[in-house]
C-alpha cells in the first residue's frame, strides 16, 4: 500500500481515537464496557487472521515500524509469526477481560492496556500513530474513577 491508500484509514482511527478518548472521560461506566471489548475482539481477530495469513503481519506492520522494531518483525517474528501473535492475541483477551473486573485487577487491565497500546506506537502508520498514543490517554482517564465491583455487578 502507498502512504496515500493509508491516509483515510489512518484518519478514521485517529477521530475514533479521539472520540474513545473523551467518551472515557465522560462516560467512564460505558467506555469500561467498550475497551474492554475493544481489547477481546481485538485478540480474537488476530488469532483468526494468524492462523490464515500469517505473512500478513510482516508486510502490514514491517515496512512502517522503527528501525528496532523492524529488526524483530524480519528477524525472529518473521520465522514464527503465529507464535508472537498468539501471544499477543491472548495478551489482549486477558486485558479486556481485566478491564471488566474490579479493583486490583481493573487498574492491572488498564495498566496492561496503556503498555500495549504505547508498545505498538513504533509501528508508525501501520498502528494509525498517533491513535494508540490517543488511546492510552483514553485509557489513563479511566484510572480516575475508583471502580470495586465487574461490569457483572460481582
Amino acid at each position: 500500500m502507498t502512504y496515500e491508500e493509508y491516509m483515510l484509514p489512518v484518519i478514521l482511527a485517529n477521530l475514533v481515537a479521539v472520540v474513545l478518548a473523551l467518551s472515557s472521560y465522560n462516560f467512564p461506566r460505558f467506555m469500561r464496557f467498550i475497551w474492554g471489548l475493544i481489547f477481546i475482539i481485538a485478540g480474537i481477530v488476530n488469532l483468526i487472521a494468524v492462523y490464515n495469513e500469517p505473512g500478513t503481519y510482516m508486510d502490514a506492520y514491517g515496512p512502517s515500524a522503527i528501525d528496532i522494531y523492524q529488526e524483530i518483525i524480519y528477524g525472529p517474528f518473521s520465522v514464527r509469526p503465529a507464535v508472537y501473535v498468539t501471544l499477543i492475541a491472548v495478551g489482549q483477551i486477558l486485558i479486556g477481560g481485566l478491564i471488566w473486573s474490579g479493583r486490583f485487577w481493573y487498574y492491572l487491565g488498564l495498566t496492561g492496556g496503556i503498555i500495549f497500546m504505547l508498545a505498538i506506537a513504533p509501528l508508525g502508520i501501520g498502528s494509525a500513530f498517533p491513535a494508540t498514543v490517543i488511546m492510552a490517554i483514553g485509557l489513563m482517564v479511566m484510572m480516575r474513577k475508583r471502580r470495586k465491583k465487574s461490569i457483572f455487578g460481582v
